[in-house]
């Protein structure tokens, strides 16, 4: 089973990095506001993000549900994050399917990439 574990030393960065590596077909997205650039939060550690030592650590594991993982983060750290699948041409969240677990998600992601319609338009001539 994919594993892996979210520690209070961890950057956003490194989290991302091993999420991504982890869950190829899924990405994980901080939720801030707009006066913070996910860029100026990237080094910053999952303390420092949420304002606080927290000592908290949990980990994340492909049978967990997306909703579970929302409220790990939350309960950790106060940190709201957003899961998105790709669908093959472009990232979408996962709001409708909060109730799935990661390794579904993400083996739905592998499905569509594999499943791209390439369209040429050399063809066309006009009428």
């Amino acid at each position: 089973m994919k594993t892996l574990e979210v520690y209070p030393e961890m950057t956003l960065n490194q989290l991302r990095h091993h999420f991504t590596k982890t869950f190829p077909h899924l990405e994980l997205d901080l939720v801030t506001d707009h006066s913070k650039s996910d860029k100026t939060l990237d080094g910053q550690t999952m303390d420092e993000l949420a304002g606080a030592i927290t000592h908290c650590c949990f980990l994340i594991e492909g049978n967990m549900f997306i909703a579970d993982l929302e409220s790990d983060f939350q309960e950790c750290y106060g940190l709201a994050v957003r899961i998105k699948r790709w669908t093959g041409y472009a990232w979408h969240d996962t709001d409708d399917t909060r109730d799935w677990t990661l390794e579904q998600q993400n083996q739905k992601g592998a499905q569509v990439s594999g499943k791209v319609v390439l369209v040429s338009f050399d063809k066309i001539t006009p009428a």
